[in-house]
């Protein structure tokens, strides 16, 4: 975070760039991990930023520089690489037609990252995703895709992100991709694997308020955590709807999280989906604790006895 931040563009197939000329796709960088990386491939593990309504893609620098930090600590034993799509600010929570058109963007993208990683040992097979406000609801559609394969995707994390329904339902396109995506994940709730986590920003957020943030407790898809920031161990305050994306605190916590699911075999975020709900439980509900343990030992306290 104290580094020049350099946002690197990745190359889209032709046809691709000429089917959405507004939109980028960039990888972030600062320091000599930027240098370094200006020569592809890539071996680390790839998260996708999605920015929200007017958002911008530079928005993935707080999280990005924490995650670079921590990996520095540990000597780049593992680190993660951050892209962030480029959207070309649209105001999609006034104006829901060009919602679709993200979402098959994206998808797109995540295809390009993956190939980045083409022929490397420890090549991932999926993504993690943070969507931050509408982002976040994007990522929910990418389900509803026909041809996508729902395990691209190994963890989502919204933030402020309105689920339940469009703060200001101003067009019908709007409306109808909202029933789409949530009739979806009802109605195959019992097939959907992905492990999502959302967090509300809590009541200094004016713009999206904590209601509209949480996903649907269903019976079948047991995988879902809703949190409010203020109640995040470490965090404890709350944060308006852009300062979600840069608060300190928060992304400590999101990024500690990110390590501790890492799986020392695949050197990639785990596949178990237990284990990931473990590890988001302790960091974002249980405990303040900056380690995730397994099997923590029990301390009993025998005074007296």
């Amino acid at each position: 975070m104290f580094e020049y931040p350099e946002y690197q563009k990745i190359e889209l197939p032709k046809k691709l760039a000429k089917r959405y000329p507004a939109y980028e796709l960039y990888l972030y960088g600062e320091g000599s991990y930027a240098e370094e990386h200006k020569i592809l491939p890539l071996t680390g593990i790839p998260v996708l930023f999605l920015p929200g309504n007017a958002g911008s893609y530079k928005q993935v620098r707080s999280i990005g520089s924490i995650a670079l930090r921590k990996a520095e600590d540990i000597d780049f034993k593992y680190h993660f690489d951050f892209f962030s799509v480029n959207f070309n600010e649209e105001l999609v929570a006034l104006y829901g037609g060009t919602l679709q058109k993200q979402t098959k963007f994206v998808h797109e993208c995540i295809k390009t990252i993956l190939k980045l990683y083409k022929g490397q040992e420890f090549a991932p097979k999926s993504v993690a995703i943070i969507g931050h406000s509408m982002g976040g609801l994007v990522a929910r559609a990418l389900l509803t895709l026909k041809n996508f394969k729902q395990d691209l995707i190994n963890l989502l994390i919204t933030q402020a992100t309105p689920h339940v329904a469009p703060v200001m339902p101003l067009d019908r396109f709007i409306t109808d991709f909202y029933m789409t995506v949530n009739n979806y994940w009802i109605l195959n709730a019992r097939h959907i694997n992905l492990t999502t986590l959302s967090v509300a920003g809590g009541f200094r957020d004016y713009q999206v308020r904590s209601g509209l943030t949480f996903l649907p407790k269903l019976s079948h898809h047991t995988s879902a955590l809703s949190v409010v920031t203020s109640a995040v161990p470490k965090t404890w305050v709350s944060t308006d709807h852009l300062s979600i994306v840069w608060c300190k605190q928060l992304q400590l916590t999101t990024i500690r999280a990110f390590f501790d699911l890492i799986d020392a075999d695949t050197k990639q975020i785990t596949e178990n989906p237990k284990k990931k709900l473990s590890v988001l439980n302790h960091h974002f509900i249980r405990h303040p604790a900056k380690h995730f343990e397994e099997n923590p030992a029990i301390i009993s306290d025998l005074t007296g006895i």
